[in-house]
């Protein structure tokens, strides 16, 4: 692997961090504004993924962390570790995506057009609009309250942003490439 590419790689991931924190920091003032807007029934805040504020347990990896483990034959997750996995599974998921994001953005700087937005998108995308309901975990986005997709969509911008952010900025920093 050539010294750039493991690089950019190593950004995306180091990106990830606090792209990742902002997500998790934005979800709940994100969730009360879309709310605001487009008021939920106390049905649809049920929902897989509606509700991180009064329901956490029922955020989808902590609802695949669940089924996982009665599939392994292990008895129901305490909801304590059912969150400690979920913080493990959105970190986790947010590197994997750095990496891949610093990979496409040094071999195809296209992606990083809007900023990162777009990236944030497809994120949501990849994730809650086609791999969650493949899963069956989560409803696809269009059969969610709408509050519940608007403020999951803007917390994923908010990810491609920063990510694109700190990556630009650290590989500034590095000088891989000159600033745009």
């Amino acid at each position: 692997m050539s010294k750039p590419l493991s690089t950019a790689m190593l950004v995306g991931v180091v990106a990830s961090i606090p792209a990742s924190k902002i997500k998790a920091l934005t979800e709940r003032p994100l969730q009360r504004a879309a709310e605001a807007l487009w008021p939920p029934t106390l049905q649809d805040k049920e929902l897989v993924g509606a509700d991180p504020t009064g329901h956490p347990e029922n955020m989808p990896p902590a609802v695949l962390a669940g089924r996982v483990a009665s599939r392994l034959g292990h008895e129901p997750l305490a909801v304590s570790r059912s969150l400690q996995i979920q913080n493990v599974v959105h970190y986790g998921f947010g590197a994997l995506s750095g990496v891949a994001y610093g990979i496409l953005a040094c071999t195809r700087p296209s992606v990083t057009v809007g900023a990162g937005s777009g990236a944030g998108a497809a994120i949501y995308l990849a994730g809650h609009g086609t791999a969650l309901p493949l899963l069956r975990v989560q409803a696809p986005p269009w059969h969610l309250p709408r509050a519940a997709f608007a403020w999951e969509f803007a917390s994923h911008l908010l990810f491609g942003l920063v990510l694109e952010y700190v990556r630009r900025s650290a590989t500034t920093l590095l000088t891989l490439e000159s600033p745009a």
